[in-house]
């Protein structure tokens, strides 16, 4: 397999997880760390468990699929700073196309959803919904077009027809024949993560159809918008026209007018990481403020080091949190 893709036989079964009370302050700790969390993982790491009171963080790799070339790291926050989604933007040779990963959190009711290999995924106007777009590269190997059998593995993984999936798919790379197939797939955030059927309401509903290079929400958070195809075979590659997904029912009802309003959240450029070129700044970052009610706090980190400061108390030493950036 070259560097920088994906095998069509890597079917995507993401997997919803329903937080307990004492691992809420993830949400808002994550992307003081992100970068730390894209480079190590930390999942052996045995809890510090010396200060009782301390919050509880846990680590989550955000991306555990490939990063091609090069990386890029970005995340937002609801406007209530309740919610997080962080995403790692992988690019191949001359910035091609690769699948990217991403991380979405919840800190009210807890929930947490970590997918790999998609086009793109965005969060619905409430943030109480995640809209991404499922990735299949099908590469032909020496061959000037794609097997069938490829087709018919991803047919079956998507539950579109093979002449769907066909008609539906896009060049991915400009060095060797290869297509690629987006699918929309939605997840909600039970409002109740006790109740019987949280996890039923979490459950990502994949959508039949071969769309959605680029995904976005309309303003009032009814409709999904599905990219179409793009031009060229990078990264970048902005959508050629939208199509209208009803979030409710999955009914498909053609092209999106040209004035209707699209929206995304205000994203944050984090770090980039390239292939065998000397990886950011790990030790140190900006502090992060924030406010809760009344009440300020200061995320720092100094040497690798999260610290967790109340500007209050200037004889009370910050609290530890955890390692990273």
């Amino acid at each position: 397999m070259q560097e920088g893709v994906v095998s069509p036989y890597f079917l995507l079964h993401p997997t919803p997880y329903i937080l307990p009370p004492n691992m809420r302050a993830l949400v808002i700790l994550l992307p003081a760390f992100v970068a730390a969390c894209a480079v190590e993982d930390v999942r052996d790491r045995p809890a510090d468990t010396t200060a009782a009171g301390q919050p509880v963080v846990t680590a989550t790799l955000v991306n555990k699929g490939t990063y091609g070339m090069m990386a890029s790291v970005r995340w937002a926050f609801s406007p209530d700073r309740r919610a997080v989604l962080v995403v790692v933007n992988a690019a191949g040779v001359e910035a091609e196309a690769v699948p990217d990963g991403f991380f979405f959190g919840v800190e009210d009711p807890a929930f947490a959803l970590q997918v790999d290999t998609v086009w793109d995924v965005v969060p619905a106007p409430d943030w109480r919904a995640v809209a991404y777009s499922r990735a299949f590269v099908l590469h032909s190997g020496e061959m000037d077009s794609v097997p069938q059998q490829m087709w018919d593995d991803v047919a079956r993984a998507t539950a579109i027809n093979a002449a769907a999936l066909r008609a539906g798919a896009f060049d991915a790379s400009a060095m060797a024949y290869a297509k690629g197939v987006a699918q929309p797939v939605l997840v909600r955030v039970p409002p109740d993560p006790r109740a019987e059927d949280a996890a039923q309401v979490a459950r990502p509903r994949a959508f039949p159809i071969a769309r959605g290079w680029r995904i976005r929400w309309t303003a009032d958070g009814n409709t999904i918008a599905l990219g179409g195809n793009p031009a060229m075979v990078q990264d970048h590659s902005p959508a050629q026209g939208w199509t209208a997904l009803e979030a409710a029912t999955g009914a498909i009802h053609g092209s999106l007018p040209a004035n209707t309003r699209l929206v995304e959240p205000t994203w944050v450029r984090g770090p980039e990481l390239q292939l065998g070129m000397p990886a950011p700044n790990m030790t140190s970052a900006p502090p992060i403020t924030v406010r809760r009610g009344e009440l300020t706090y200061f995320i720092e980190t100094t040497n690798g080091v999260i610290t967790l400061r109340d500007p209050a108390f200037q004889t009370r030493a910050s609290i530890p949190v955890g390692a990273g950036v």
